[in-house]
């Protein structure tokens, strides 16, 4: 099986737009949206045979990669992607955990494995550990931005084949990253990817009206285990597909253009006095690793 990089993530931090500046390329080949195939829970029973089937169908004259978020905060990663190719080109981008915290609190909450609470609420709820008993993927949103933890095994594992960037660079300099990218992977970083180089990371909905609706539409896209834990995509008949349509119209026309969240949602002084404590030691760590200054994320 050919493949030669895979963007580990982190999640929330702008892993989609690296990966379409990068598939962007002439000479790289990716698999379309996310592959979580190292991170399955089936891993072990042939679990690489479906990447294996998306890898054979690219181009095998380029250089050929995937993207999984998920895969920085997942600690069975890392040895899975070594057992396959200890030289394996691995990027990873990260954000202010708090930033990043924000973001995934209401990911989660779109995709029904979180409860739709106000941010605020629902970020002291979590730091005293009363979401984790009903909801236990909602832990993720706390874990997750501590890189340091999850990236001293990848560099240790992959060393000089990890490159680390920040969401901080990418917003003063996109262009640069761009180029950092290109020549990491070996590729000509003269080219310069300009249809989608204008374009901004994916933007998040920080409606909680908005998110509240938006669950109505979960019930005809996924099935869930009992603890809500895994995720499966629902075989669709028409009618699933037409109401999850109707109902992502009637949000983009009521709760996107009519009332739409004009500003992003604050935390209190508390709750950010309390997430700043909870990942300062992580950050200080974190800064010794990728040799970057992070002191805005401390402050």
């Amino acid at each position: 099986m050919k493949l030669d990089f895979v963007i580990i993530g982190g999640q929330k931090c702008g892993s989609t737009y690296i990966q379409n500046v990068i598939d962007n390329h002439p000479e790289i080949n990716m698999v379309e949206k996310e592959s979580p195939h190292f991170e399955d829970p089936d891993y072990a029973n042939n679990g690489l045979a479906r990447l294996k089937k998306k890898l054979d169908n690219l181009d095998q004259s380029k250089i050929l990669g995937i993207k999984r978020p998920n895969y920085l905060g997942k600690p069975e990663v890392a040895d899975r992607i070594h057992q396959l190719n200890p030289k394996m080109k691995l990027i990873a981008i990260l954000r202010n955990p708090l930033d990043r915290f924000k973001s995934a609190y209401f990911h989660q909450m779109s995709y029904g494995v979180g409860p739709v609470l106000p941010l605020n609420t629902g970020a002291l709820r979590l730091l005293n550990g009363d979401l984790k008993e009903q909801y236990p993927r909602t832990s993720e949103v706390l874990d997750f931005g501590l890189y340091s933890k999850h990236l001293e095994k990848y560099t240790s594992m992959f060393g000089e084949n990890l490159l680390t960037l920040t969401f901080d660079e990418l917003k003063h300099d996109n262009l640069a990253v761009i180029k950092k990218c290109y020549h990491f992977l070996g590729v000509d970083d003269s080219y310069i990817p300009h249809q989608i180089l204008d374009k901004r990371p994916m933007k998040v909905n920080y409606s909680l009206q908005s998110a509240r609706f938006l669950t109505l539409r979960n019930r005809f896209r996924f099935d869930y285990n009992k603890d809500k834990t895994r995720i499966y995509q629902k075989k669709k008949t028409f009618g699933d597909r037409l109401c999850i349509k109707s109902i992502e119209f009637f949000n983009d026309l009521v709760f996107i253009k009519i009332l739409k969240q004009k500003k992003k949602p604050k935390f209190t002084n508390e709750i950010r006095e309390r997430l700043i404590r909870w990942y300062l030691q992580d950050i200080e760590l974190l800064e010794q690793i990728i040799n970057k200054d992070l002191s805005a994320w401390k402050s």
